[in-house]
């Protein structure tokens, strides 16, 4: 299974739609960079500890597999994608960061050529200000 990038973003905006199991099995695979092999025996022995600890009932397939935890994670892409299909916010994020990087670069080229035409002062802090409050608004991205 290729590993896309693209699912670290998207876990961080709707990772809560997740079940607890799904975004395990997404955080171990995408952040800590698990084979599908090391996610399921890992996920074995803590279900074991857990069983032994008396926290579980004892099931007799209470094990899961490689190809388990491929459709784990399978289906919690798919929720993920779904839900930027629908909403789109990681999409509009990126075109209004895409937006601002524009406008402070257009604020500093009028500020600069406001400067070699010797505008007026207010022109040059009109441009300076545009730039700061773009800043500000990247910060809330």
């Amino acid at each position: 299974m290729a590993v896309n990038p693209e699912f670290t973003v998207l876990m961080d905006v709707y990772g809560s739609i997740l079940t607890q199991k799904e975004r395990d099995m997404m955080e171990y695979y995408y952040n800590d960079d698990l084979s599908l092999r090391e996610i399921s025996d890992n996920e074995n022995i803590a279900r074991r500890e857990r069983r032994e600890a008396g926290e579980t009932a004892y099931r007799e397939n209470d094990t899961i597999s490689r190809q388990g935890v491929r459709d784990t994670i399978k289906r919690a892409e798919a929720k993920l994608l779904s839900m930027e299909e629908k909403l789109g916010l990681v999409r509009k994020n990126r075109e209004m960061s895409d937006i601002i990087a524009e406008i402070r670069k257009n604020a500093e080229i009028a500020a600069r050529r406001a400067y070699q035409a010797r505008a007026p002062k207010e022109i040059i802090t009109a441009a300076s200000e545009i730039d700061t409050l773009a800043e500000k608004l990247q910060e809330y991205l």
